[in-house]
């Protein structure tokens, strides 16, 4: 069986509802589907299951409030293309009624080791340090450093999962090189050769849930815009709304005004529908 810690392709799942999206590369930390969860309605995994991750006994509004620290309360994606034209579409997004505060961001699957040590499979999390603490609530989880370290010089900086820091045997100070996965011989030349970044510990967090803490990582977006290769572009935008409640509403709007089709909002809850019916049934938190 998957391990429950997996990491769900965030563009296909936000975007399969409505239409296939082209493939991406960039990833999000998110929570298990209904197969990986489905061990723990009795609390007695299969034999070749791995044990119930504590976060599987959360009351529903606790791992609500893990999943939307990390991933806001709605999000934007352009199923289409890159999202080049994100500083037109933030604006829109924060003049939406209902909505608090909006941010930029990048996912991608990438590796990280300490000089002279292997490398270790990560999500990172490209933000607008600018923007980040308005949007999402990992800043008020930090164990060490700030979120808003991530705005500070070069190199630049990248904030770890507590437990993350822990394998890669670092501390807030220490460098780290953030480098690509080899690319697939089908995109070899046709995409271009992200390049390897130094990036400066400043600072760690723990969230309490198994998927951010081992495998997440927060730098910021024109660092990772850089490395990347690819231009000023983004994965998407996210945001906090003032009415938790109405999320879903508030997403429908901003896909409306945006006029639809290549663009695609979705709140927490459809993003992990899924996992809180196998958990907890079809009441929403």
């Amino acid at each position: 069986m998957r391990r429950f810690a997996c990491l769900a392709l965030l563009v296909v799942v936000a975007c399969k509802a409505k239409q296939t999206a082209p493939k991406q590369e960039a990833v999000a930390p998110a929570t298990p589907d209904a197969r990986t969860v489905a061990a723990t309605e009795d609390a007695r995994p299969a034999f070749d299951a791995e044990p119930v991750p504590k976060w599987a006994n959360d009351p529903p509004e606790v791992l609500r409030g893990k999943i939307i620290g990390i991933n806001a309360h709605v999000i934007v994606l352009k199923t289409s293309a890159h999202l080049t034209e994100y500083r037109d579409v933030l604006a829109k997004v924060e003049r939406t009624p209902g909505v608090v505060a909006a941010a930029p961001f990048i996912f991608a699957e990438l590796e990280i080791a300490k000089t002279g040590k292997p490398p270790v499979s990560v999500a990172i999390k490209a933000v607008d340090p600018k923007r980040v603490g308005r949007v999402l609530t990992v800043g008020k989880h930090m164990t060490e450093g700030t979120l808003e370290s991530l705005a500070k010089g070069k190199p630049p900086s990248i904030v770890l999962g507590d437990v993350l820091a822990q394998t890669l045997g670092v501390k807030v100070g220490d460098e780290v090189t953030v480098t690509h996965p080899k690319m697939d011989d089908a995109f070899a030349g046709v995409l271009p050769e992200p390049k390897p970044g130094v990036f400066r510990v400043t600072g760690m967090f723990h969230m309490d849930f198994d998927e951010y803490d081992e495998r997440l990582a927060f730098v910021p977006l024109a660092a990772m815009q850089e490395m990347l290769a690819r231009g000023d572009q983004v994965m998407g935008i996210e945001m906090t709304v003032k009415d938790l409640d109405r999320s879903d509403e508030i997403a429908k709007a901003i896909e409306t005004k945006l006029g639809g089709h290549p663009y695609d909002a979705q709140d927490w809850y459809e993003l992990n529908q899924q996992l809180f019916v196998s958990l907890f049934g079809q009441r929403r938190p």
